[in-house]
């Protein structure tokens, strides 16, 4: 398969290298220091499944490509739009575009800015981040991914494309009603990104805290609501199955939005605990712990 990842971090990086070595054509999307130094020295990706050195095409445009079956859009949500215009002159009338990023907004963005017709929803369930320039470090989660199309179907170019990354030794999974899994990881990442960004503590931390404790549930209960009011199901149990998700991580575990916080760059609250704030008020539903995080993150946005 023909592909092309736009946003070379830890997500988009990690997929990148592992279809590249299954000798899928892959051509990299990134900019500044990260891009020059795969320029140079090509993308290493240090894994628990192994590492792995790629030489491949590192470029900051898609002007002048031949077209891409697929277009991995894996930047932060505040770059969507961008990352949309950038895949629009390698689209043929085919071309797959699987967004994997954080939020619950980031495919109408793309649709809205390019088409309808080329999105795929994607969930990536990994903990991945540019450890320097040009070096990618999985540091936890099983690199499992799921996706499907944004109307609640698994189509046959979901079914491709799942046969794509298993043939690479990547856990991919097209599932139905992909949406509810997206917005379940919404839920979650609201209560962990924004409580150890928030904090600037470890979930084992926070836990033992009976305030933030008692934050973090409140998060998440917030976050539950809305989902509930925005997308057509019962999220049954929502508040119990994230908490204890949250348990069940290793006790030194943070979040990509404190990885962001910590080392100075632009965190995601806009798309997680601000997007909470924002559907609250247009619900007139309260949401006054996310509220808090969201006042707190916003100037880092």
């Amino acid at each position: 398969m023909r592909i092309a990842v736009i946003g070379t971090g830890g997500v988009g990086g990690y997929l990148g290298a592992r279809l590249h070595h299954a000798h899928n054509d892959v051509v990299f999307v990134a900019r500044g220091a990260h891009l020059h130094a795969m320029q140079q020295h090509g993308l290493k990706l240090e894994s628990p499944e192994g590492d792995l050195t790629i030489h491949a095409k590192f470029t900051d445009t898609l002007i002048g490509f031949k077209p891409f079956d697929c277009i991995i859009i894996g930047v932060k949500s505040f770059d969507t739009r961008a990352a949309a215009e950038i895949a629009r002159p390698a689209l043929k009338n085919d071309s797959i575009i699987l967004s994997i990023q954080n939020g619950v907004e980031n495919e109408e963005l793309i649709a809205q800015t390019i088409g309808r017709q080329y999105v795929l929803t994607g969930i990536a369930y990994i903990f991945s981040t540019i450890h320097a320039p040009g070096i990618i470090r999985h540091e936890g989660g099983a690199g499992k991914f799921r996706f499907g199309e944004t109307d609640g179907t698994v189509s046959q170019r979901s079914c491709t494309l799942e046969n794509t990354f298993r043939s690479a030794g990547i856990e991919g999974e097209a599932i139905e009603n992909v949406g509810k899994f997206l917005w379940q990881k919404w839920i979650f990442i609201c209560g962990l990104g924004g409580m150890t960004a928030f904090a600037r503590k470890t979930i084992g931390e926070v836990l033992q805290d009976p305030t933030l404790r008692q934050m973090l549930e409140d998060v998440i209960k917030e976050a539950s609501t809305i989902a509930r009011a925005m997308y057509n199901d019962p999220f049954a149990d929502s508040e119990t199955k994230t908490i204890l998700h949250c348990k069940r991580l290793p006790a030194t575990s943070t979040s990509s939005m404190y990885y962001d916080l910590m080392h100075g760059k632009r965190v995601e609250v806009e798309a997680l605990n601000g997007a909470v704030v924002r559907f609250g008020m247009k619900l007139k539903i309260p949401t006054p712990a996310n509220g808090e995080i969201y006042a707190a993150l916003k100037s880092h946005a």
